[in-house]
């Protein structure tokens, strides 16, 4: 029997306790027939959260979903393909059958999706995530000249971080070479000024809770055109 909220499917997001704009942001881009269930895990320390993923991660078994979602950019912390492998086994042995997305592999869709291939990378915190984001996607073949973060000094300040600060940024690594703007990191809200963002900077911005949410979707058959959020959740076919 179908869920009577979610007739097109269940999606359980596991996202972290401390960032209070990602529930929000879930909802703002799901689509009609589709139930979206929260699920938290602490990110008390860090370095430790591809851990505390999998310890918690059971815990959204319970509303019987047809996708988790991982919705934590791992690859801000010091992360390797490899290790993204072993990560990806660990989850998905905690919840059998079920359909996985995480972030990292989302995103990555997401770019070929858009057909990028020089790309600059913006995080919400400091350099050092940005420098281990960039040195990531430049492992999975993307060529990323560029990358800042935004310095924020506690993760539950980048809550207060508004549009303007975050299109500033974008300016800083607007340089002719790149075709692709990236954002990752969940704690930054801005998939519903990603439109407007696209019209200033004339590419594409590929945000990692608004990549997240689109791979999940179409993943699961639902190919609905978003329109609102950038040109990447227009797109009906995901590349792999």
């Amino acid at each position: 029997m179908p869920d009577r909220y979610g007739p097109r499917g269940v999606i359980a997001i596991m996202i972290p306790l401390q960032n209070a704009n990602m529930q929000p942001e879930y909802e703002m881009m799901r689509p009609e027939g589709i139930n979206n269930q929260i699920f938290r895990f602490t990110l008390a320390k860090h370095d430790k959260a591809p851990d505390a993923m999998v310890r918690a991660i059971g815990g959204a078994l319970g509303c019987w979903p047809d996708v988790v979602i991982a919705g934590n950019s791992v690859e801000m912390r010091q992360w390797t393909p490899p290790e993204h492998d072993e990560y990806r086994a660990r989850l998905q042995a905690e919840i059998g059958d079920i359909r996985l997305v995480t972030a990292t592999d989302a995103t990555i869709s997401a770019l070929k999706t858009i057909g990028a291939k020089r790309i600059a990378v913006l995080s919400p915190m400091h350099d050092v995530y940005s420098k281990s984001a960039r040195d990531y996607y430049d492992k999975v073949g993307f060529d990323v000249p560029y990358h800042a973060g935004l310095q924020i000094q506690k993760p539950e300040d980048i809550i207060h971080i508004g549009p303007q600060e975050a299109i500033e940024a974008f300016r800083k690594l607007d340089h002719d070479d790149v075709d692709t703007f990236l954002h990752v990191g969940g704690a930054l809200g801005i998939v519903d000024h990603l439109e407007a963002f696209e019209a200033e900077l004339g590419r594409p911005v590929v945000s990692s809770n608004a990549a997240t949410y689109w791979y999940a979707l179409r993943k699961h058959g639902i190919d609905d055109p978003m329109p609102g959020f950038g040109q990447l959740l227009m797109k009906s076919k995901v590349a792999d």
